[in-house]
């Protein structure tokens, strides 16, 4: 819930980040497996201007689910959200 939250609050503008990355460390923190919230974190990270945040998240991703990991590394690159995360997110 707090993954989905995060992301919803993400996905409204920047005015919501800071709220979207309380939820995704609490997601986080209920479930340190949960390779969705490290992936969203990590472009919330890129899109707040924190790449090195965003790399940590990267790192932690390739030991969970490679998939996401470089679809967020993607991201990162372009620094750019990339047309459709979410729906990868979902398969997973």
């Amino acid at each position: 819930a707090h993954n989905n939250l995060g992301y919803s609050l993400r996905k409204q503008g920047a005015e919501n980040y800071a709220e979207a990355l309380r939820h995704y460390d609490r997601a986080i923190e209920l479930k340190e497996s949960l390779a969705e919230a490290y992936m969203y974190r990590g472009v919330l990270h890129m899109l707040m201007g924190n790449e090195e945040k965003a790399l940590e998240d990267y790192r932690t991703l390739t030991g969970l689910n490679r998939q996401l990991a470089d679809a967020l590394q993607a991201a990162i690159a372009s620094g750019e959200e990339p047309e459709g995360l979410e729906g990868l997110a979902k398969k997973w």
